[in-house]
């Protein structure tokens, strides 16, 4: 017989919501949903297990390592979803000809992932998701960040509180490929970058040696992230690029949604899931005291790496 006590406390990382703690959470995401109904977008759920293989298709085998993965009593390799993009492309591939795009859908998904727990980040956390899938304008990623913003401002935030930090994952290529870095270590290489800050240099140099890029690449993939200005990036390349003009483009839709003085360019912001393409961002509070208040970024191939018509999203 176990003589252990039982303890009532959640298991690590997760946590329980008393009345009192519902409150404060119900306000938020009732703030959350105003802000996406203003913005046009609709609501969609889904299962909160699932396959395992989905999650490695979008961002790799290590993948298993960082969430809650199992096998059913008939041996199906599945998992507690970690983040709800691969489930949203997995519903759109589902019903893709039937579907009218571009679609606006949002979601506050409860989502778990088995990483070391740090501050203001634990086991199990909700997210509020917004999605514009079919669309190829930049105005996409402007209207996900104006929605957004909308609801910190709602919540007493504005420009005085945080900022947006943005990229292009694109640029960075190119910044890469003018390094004579190969496209087949790009991705390792942004995953690699991405943990800037959050592991010593030497760390990351390991990764990318590793990865196979001689010292000197090495080197210069880490002075890149010295680089503060688009007008250095475009002296480096010799003029104006696909990846420049879509940055100038993403501005000036800013300006005109009223959101440009919330955006810093920030080539350091590469985002960790390999899934993304295009333009990225994340927020933080001015001082940069915590993690990241939000995060997210341009996905064009996920569709299509799961087996579905390839769209812009």
């Amino acid at each position: 017989m176990d003589n252990t006590p039982l303890s009532f406390a959640p298991p690590r990382g997760m946590r329980d919501f008393y009345p009192e703690d519902m409150l404060f959470r119900e306000h938020l995401f009732e703030t959350w949903k105003m802000s996406a109904r203003r913005f046009g977008f609709l609501p969609y759920d889904a299962c909160v297990v699932e396959s395992l293989d989905l999650l490695r298709r979008k961002a790799g085998e290590e993948i298993s390592e960082q969430i809650y993965a199992f096998a059913d009593k008939s041996g199906r390799e599945l998992a507690l979803r970690a983040e709800m993009t691969p489930t949203l492309a997995r519903m759109i591939a589902a019903r893709q000809g039937s579907l009218r795009f571009p679609l606006k859908w949002y979601a506050i998904a409860q989502c778990f992932r088995y990483e070391r727990m740090t501050r203001g980040r634990k086991r199990e956390h909700y997210q509020w998701n917004l999605d514009i899938v079919g669309a190829q304008s930049v105005l996409a990623e402007t209207e996900v960040i104006a929605a957004a913003a909308s609801a910190m401002k709602e919540l007493g935030l504005g420009p005085g509180d945080y900022r947006i930090r943005f990229n292009n994952r694109a640029l960075l290529s190119e910044l890469l490929e003018k390094l004579g870095i190969q496209p087949q270590h790009h991705a390792a290489t942004f995953l690699a970058l991405d943990k800037r800050g959050k592991i010593p240099d030497g760390e990351i140099e390991e990764l990318l040696r590793r990865e196979g890029l001689p010292s000197e690449a090495v080197s210069s993939a880490l002075e890149l992230m010295a680089i503060t200005t688009l007008q250095e990036i475009e002296n480096r390349l010799g003029g104006q690029t696909p990846a420049l003009r879509r940055i100038r483009d993403f501005q000036q839709a800013a300006e005109a949604c009223g959101i440009i003085d919330l955006l810093i360019f920030d080539l350091s912001v590469v985002r960790g899931l390999s899934y993304y393409t295009g333009i990225v961002f994340e927020a933080f509070d001015i001082e940069r005291k915590f993690r990241a208040i939000f995060g997210g970024g341009r996905y064009d191939n996920l569709l299509g790496d799961i087996g579905a018509r390839p769209m812009t999203a």
